[in-house]
């Protein structure tokens, strides 16, 4: 069994991803590979990008939306993506480094990440969602 993964999940107007991961940590790193996958982001070679940033105090779910919605907008403002990401918790505080690329393109423009029917389900085998993006 695959402990941690994504898979595009059908919505009628906008789109949705399945995630699923070992911990909560996983899951925002499973979630953000599956959003890049979406938008079909096709990276620049050379230097790689350095970033640290917080997300503030929440429940899993405002802090996954705002994990996302942060990375949206490093795509929007500087045009980076993230495929290698250290995550911890600093007393409630989700401090992330990341390490990233310039983007030469990419197929879909995702506006946000919402809220809709957004429900984190901790099971045996780790973490699972569904995160519905506007697009």
């Amino acid at each position: 069994m695959i402990l941690s993964g994504y898979e595009e999940v059908e919505h009628t107007a906008d789109v949705a991803l399945r995630v699923w991961g070992e911990d909560f940590f996983d899951l925002l790193k499973q979630s953000a590979r599956g959003m890049y996958a979406l938008m079909g982001i096709k990276r620049k070679h050379g230097q790689k990008t350095e970033v640290s940033f917080e997300i503030d105090p929440g429940s899993m779910e405002m802090q996954l939306v705002d994990f996302l919605n942060e990375l949206l907008f490093m795509i929007d403002d500087k045009a980076i993506y993230f495929d290698n990401f250290s995550l911890l918790n600093s007393m409630d505080v989700l401090v992330v480094s990341a390490i990233g690329h310039k983007i030469e393109s990419y197929q879909r423009s995702i506006k946000a990440v919402t809220f809709h029917n957004l429900d984190i389900t901790e099971t045996k085998t780790g973490c699972e969602t569904t995160i519905t993006f506007d697009v």
